[in-house]
């Protein structure tokens, strides 16, 4: 997950600050690392244990899409690309590049429901899973606002 967010905030940035054809031959190669990550990792889904045929079926529908995207990305020179991101704008194609990736989340909460058979087994695993992603980052938050607001009241 972490993966994903830190790709989206890079790329994010990078297309709104790019402008020469290097960057875009650059952000090309990137997009080709980032799509072979997600298509690894939705194959690796595939050796899961069978009898959950959502998350079958979720796999390789995503795993269908992000294989063409990147089949057709891999066409594009950094001049079409450029083209592609000045027309849809830099947001758009990121949210359009990241979409396919979003399964590489999902498909492992489904597994999780569907190997627990109980919605609060389920729930507590992946509020277990989530203490480090999300509680850790809101302590540290909240901490450094703490630490601001004692150095505003210190200097006032």
């Amino acid at each position: 997950m972490d993966f994903i967010r830190q790709f989206v905030l890079e790329l994010t940035t990078f297309l709104l600050t790019i402008r020469s054809e290097d960057d875009f031959k650059v952000a090309l190669t990137r997009l080709m690392e980032h799509w072979d990550w997600t298509i690894t990792a939705y194959r690796s889904y595939l050796g899961l244990p069978a009898g959950n045929d959502y998350a079958i079926i979720c796999t390789l529908v995503s795993l269908t899409i992000t294989q063409g995207m990147r089949f057709l990305c891999s066409q594009l020179t950094a001049e079409q690309l450029q083209a592609l991101v000045d027309m849809v704008g830099p947001r758009a194609f990121t949210v359009v590049v990241v979409v396919p990736s979003l399964g590489v989340i999902v498909i492992p909460i489904m597994q999780i429901l569907w190997i627990a058979r109980s919605p609060i087994t389920a729930f507590s695993l992946m509020l277990l899973i989530a203490v480090p992603l999300v509680i850790l980052p809101l302590v540290i938050s909240c901490c450094v606002r703490v630490r601001a607001r004692q150095s505003d009241d210190s200097q006032a």
